[in-house]
């Protein structure tokens, strides 16, 4: 299908002699099938230029301009998104800009909810619940196809549109741009919450397990409880409204790298993770306990032999087993089990997983090191990307250190980065 679905499809033009740089999204369809898919496509517009804006914000520090080129004459709606959301339409010939556009809030509000209406008529439900429960089955039987951009992405706006309806039937929520994310949208509920639909829709499509009534259960649990009980939990930078959660580095800021992830402190709801807004630095208490918290959380550790004598520790056990890296007890656990080496390297790839390492046999076996750096990587690759932490190996002595400089890693994520499979 047509690349007009890909929240991830953007053209970079030329760039400019001032280090601007103009940013292309096609939409090649027809007017006429635009105006079919009036609710869908204008979610998918302001997502694009969200996402656009955002990358102009991160690798030109601002400085450009979006379009959005249409095959023929847009339709109105079209354009109040797009103008709304901070780019202008091209069709081929001119430009195209409203003057007075609705906020990208209330068109995405009417756009959602129109959206979960047409689904909901579509299977046949009477309410917005038992549609989001029919739809989650027919994925399970069958998930669209990757390949096929028009059909992933509508299948996870899709649910997440049901899934706002039904928070929107229990409290007051409307829907706000997030650009950081895959899908740049996100339900404020209001007392600095957000809901993040399309993280949990995503997982649901890529065939992970969850189900987007966790979210539902959050959205009732933030109404009754806002706080919920406080956690620490790792997560990747980049996945997360970073400037606006309550967040510290894992390792020194003179190390540290966006590869690596950082402690975020969040409320555990009972099935679901709250983020709330709130100042950057925790304060002493917040993160005393939701340390304490997480160290009541049991895991397993298990040992297992490698060749030549060595050994991997694997925890496992529960949501939080990645988080045992900032469990002292755990790590003393899983250092006995390797045989006291006072350094460990360390992999947290996704949630619910650390492996580990005698990090002093590793630096004087490259072979083990290597091994050990492609498992992490391996397991970080595997795993959907709602549940991924971190490709980088932690070096940890009485806490986590660094992170081990590794080449061969470095040049496999450049490789990924630029769009070639190393293992090609």
């Amino acid at each position: 299908m047509g690349s007009w679905a890909d929240l991830d499809k953007v053209s970079v033009a030329k760039p400019r002699p001032d280090g601007s740089a103009l940013l292309v999204l096609r939409d090649d369809r027809s007017p006429e099938r635009v105006r079919e898919t009036r609710h869908l496509s204008v979610v998918i517009a302001i997502s694009r230029v969200a996402r656009a804006r955002h990358a102009l914000a991160e690798r030109f520090a601002g400085r450009g301009s979006v379009i959005y080129n249409t095959a023929g004459t847009p339709p109105d709606f079209l354009v109040d998104a797009v103008t709304a959301a901070g780019a202008v339409v091209f069709d081929g010939t001119r430009e195209h800009v409203a003057r007075s556009p609705l906020a990208t809030t209330l068109q995405l509000d009417a756009a959602f909810c129109d959206l979960a209406s047409v689904v909901r008529r579509r299977v046949g439900a009477k309410s917005f619940r038992a549609a989001l429960e029919i739809v989650e089955a027919d994925l399970q039987r069958k998930l669209p196809d990757r390949a096929n951009p028009a059909a992933w992405w509508t299948a996870i706006i899709e649910l997440s549109a049901l899934t706002g309806e039904c928070v929107r039937e229990k409290r007051a929520a409307r829907w706000v741009e997030s650009p950081s994310q895959r899908l740049p949208l996100a339900l404020d509920l209001g007392k600095n919450e957000l809901l993040f639909p399309g993280k949990l829709a995503q997982t649901i499509v890529e065939g992970g397990a969850g189900s987007m009534s966790a979210l539902l259960e959050l959205s009732v649990a933030a109404a009754g409880d806002p706080t919920g009980i406080p956690m620490a939990m790792l997560c990747d930078r980049r996945s997360v409204p970073i400037d606006k959660l309550t967040w510290e580095r894992l390792i020194s800021e003179e190390v540290d790298t966006d590869d690596v992830p950082v402690i975020v402190f969040v409320d555990d709801c009972g099935g679901a993770i709250g983020y709330p807004f709130g100042p950057k630095v925790p304060d002493a208490i917040r993160r005393s306990k939701a340390l304490a918290n997480l160290a009541k959380e049991p895991v397993e550790v298990e040992i297992a032999d490698l060749p030549r004598g060595n050994a991997l520790a694997i925890v496992t056990g529960g949501f939080y087993a990645a988080e045992s890296l900032l469990v002292p007890a755990t790590m003393d656990r899983i250092r006995r089990g390797l045989g006291g080496p006072k350094v460990l390297l360390v992999g947290v790839p996704a949630r619910g997983q650390l492996v580990a390492i005698d990090g002093e046999r590793a630096m004087l076996d490259d072979d083990l090191e290597h091994a050990f750096l492609l498992l992490v990587e391996q397991r970080y690759l595997e795993a959907t990307e709602r549940d991924r932490i971190s490709s980088e190996v932690i070096v940890y002595v009485d806490g986590p250190l660094g992170r081990l400089q590794s080449n061969l890693l470095d040049a496999r994520r450049a490789m990924r980065a630029s769009g070639v499979d190393p293992d090609a």
